[in-house]
């Protein structure tokens, strides 16, 4: 027998019917939309009539029954599988979602006064203008005030996880508590009739009433939200939200969302957006203890042992490690007993390898020491040797020229072994470092610097250098080679860099500045830039010379310190650099 394609499809569809369940073969069956009863004032309700027409086109040629239910019954449908969609507030969304209804969010809506669907409802607490003393929520305590329902979300659960924010009880934080049913009317009339001190109602409620408008009313403690138009005392929380059930076909889920994001906006920009963020509602129920979260208001001892067996068993735990702890002490003293004796030895033995190791420290940082100053005396000794040369070349050349006395050879040979005997002063001052021995004794400042200045203003005519001295004595305990290396460098330093300008200037000054002596050396050189004066500032290897290693501030500074001293920079707003050495006066000059 020849079959055709219809003949073959007829078995198909029976078999198909027969294998899933009704509610997946949906072609044709009644799509049932339960709609929470929205309160007056609200302007998502404009939305409801075009929603439930996109939904009907969209599921063409299924039909669409629509029913407007009170919570308890919108509970109860959704309990008996009566339900494949759902519009309600996003508190009676999740709630029905956590209590295991198995909802699933499709698409929240949003408008001009709700911009964000994650943070679009809130509550306001609202008292009569005239009610003076009540001017902040926690004005509030021990007055009445009237709501919607114990289980409205914006009508009082919000402000009741306003009040726990506040470290209030919402369950004896007010005197009394009216329960006055559905709609904001009734909440509203309360209060301006003075039936109740204060009222809770959703946000916006009053704005579109006119209430705030006419200064009838006033909100308690309003919150700054820049993403939301109304006055709002509470946190804010997801919009009203559409919701299919495990009942709905996929499919038809996919084609109620696609219509019902394709309305158009309507009046004050309302219509669908999808929300992303829930949590703060599941986070608002567990802190309340209500709706999936209601057990927790209830002692049980299973949910005590389930929330506490962690406890109990580590109470085991540390008795039975108490018990072994006494069985193990008795062990570890006698093992201690033998360990201690042991470790008196090994501390006999590492005391006398301590002493070998300081030792050996000690002649490595006396070999550091040594390095030191064989830098310092390659330094030092440049500026001796350089002027010995010079004075021999002065001598040589007025050899030449005929121009030499017996007066002149001799202030000149003079001159030559007072340079040597520097340099040999600054080798014996290496040696004693080596040998420990500084030779220290009392020495003023001010002669020191006065014999230097002249060697180098011989050495260095061109530049100007001004001494100047603020007192007649300045006592220092030191080495007078020590003296004369800090101030040689300071000032050679200084000639460095003014050296070039036309009107180059060094001034040295010497003042005490409590039980110090403070030397300064400044020059009208160059302004500095800040990588140079970040430089000298960290006492880096370069300095503002112009040319040479520019060892010498590092020197300086290690000197001073040794000294008990220490020295610091000020960057000259009309260019130049002032050094201070700080040096503590010798104890008989304090």
């Amino acid at each position: 027998m020849k079959v055709t394609p219809v003949s073959f499809l007829i078995p198909v569809a029976a078999l198909t019917l027969a294998v899933f369940p009704a509610s997946y073969a949906f072609s044709g069956e009644i799509l049932r939309l339960g709609i929470s009863s929205f309160a007056e004032h609200n302007i998502n309700k404009a939305l409801i009539d075009p929603t439930v027409e996109a939904i009907r086109n969209a599921i063409r040629p299924s039909k669409l029954e629509v029913e407007y239910l009170e919570l308890g019954r919108l509970q109860n449908f959704l309990k008996n599988g009566q339900l494949d969609l759902v519009i309600s507030s996003a508190g009676n969304y999740r709630r029905f979602l956590l209590e295991g209804y198995g909802l699933r969010d499709l698409a929240t809506m949003v408008s001009s006064q709700a911009p964000n669907p994650n943070y679009a409802e809130g509550s306001v607490f609202f008292v009569r203008s005239d009610r003076k003393n009540m001017d902040s929520i926690a004005a509030l305590k021990n007055k009445s005030v009237s709501a919607n329902y114990p289980f409205a979300f914006s009508g009082w659960q919000i402000a009741a996880g306003e009040l726990m924010d506040r470290d209030f009880d919402p369950d004896h934080f007010f005197s009394n508590v009216d329960f006055l049913g559905h709609g904001a009317a009734p909440v509203i009339d309360a209060v301006l009739s003075g039936k109740t001190d204060a009222g809770i109602v959703r946000a916006c409620v009053l704005e579109n009433a006119g209430l705030l408008k006419s200064s009838k009313v006033k909100v308690l403690d309003p919150k700054e939200e820049s993403e939301f138009p109304c006055a709002v005392s509470t946190r804010l929380y997801p919009n009203w939200t559409l919701s299919t059930t495990p009942n709905t076909p996929p499919e038809i889920s996919r084609k109620v969302t696609a219509a019902v994001l394709e309305i158009k906006p309507l009046n004050h920009n309302l219509h669908w957006s999808v929300a992303t963020d829930f949590t703060p509602i599941d986070d608002l129920f567990k802190r309340l203890e209500i709706g999936p979260y209601e057990y927790l208001r209830h002692f049980s001892f299973k949910r005590f042992m389930e929330s506490y067996w962690q406890y109990f068993v580590f109470a085991a735990i540390f008795i039975i490690g108490l018990i072994l702890h006494g069985i193990r002490s008795e062990y570890l003293v006698n093992k201690r007993t033998h360990a201690l004796t042991e470790s008196l030895r090994r501390e006999r033995k590492l005391r006398a390898e301590s002493a070998l190791v300081k030792c050996r420290l000690d002649k490595i940082q006396k070999v550091g020491l040594v390095g030191q100053m064989c830098s310092m005396i390659a330094h030092e000794l440049k500026q001796p040797l350089g002027a010995a040369a010079a004075y021999c070349f002065a001598l040589r050349r007025r050899l030449e020229n005929g121009e030499v006395s017996a007066e002149v050879i001799e202030k000149g040979i003079e001159r030559v072994d007072n340079q040597i005997q520097r340099a040999s002063e600054v080798v014996n001052q290496v040696r004693s470092y080596a040998k420990g021995q500084r030779q220290r004794q009392a020495i003023d400042v001010g002669k020191i610097a006065e014999k230097i200045l002249r060697d180098i203003q011989a050495s260095s005519p061109d530049t100007e250098v001004e001494f100047q001295k603020e007192g007649e004595r300045f006592i220092v305990e030191a080495n007078p080679i020590e003296l004369e290396i800090i101030l040689i460098n300071l000032v050679k330093n200084a000639i460095e860099v003014v050296k070039d300008k036309q009107n180059g200037r060094v001034i040295v000054n010497l003042s005490a500045e409590g039980n110090s002596v403070c030397i300064k050396v400044e020059d009208n050189g160059e302004k500095l830039n800040d990588a140079d004066w970040k430089q000298i500032s960290q006492l880096a290897m370069a300095t503002t010379k112009h040319s040479g290693l520019g060892f010498g501030l590092t020197i300086v500074a290690g000197l001073a310190e040794d000294l008990g001293g220490r020295i610091t920079f000020e960057r000259l707003p009309t260019g130049g650099l002032s050094v201070y050495v700080r040096l503590p006066l010798a104890k008989e000059e304090m």
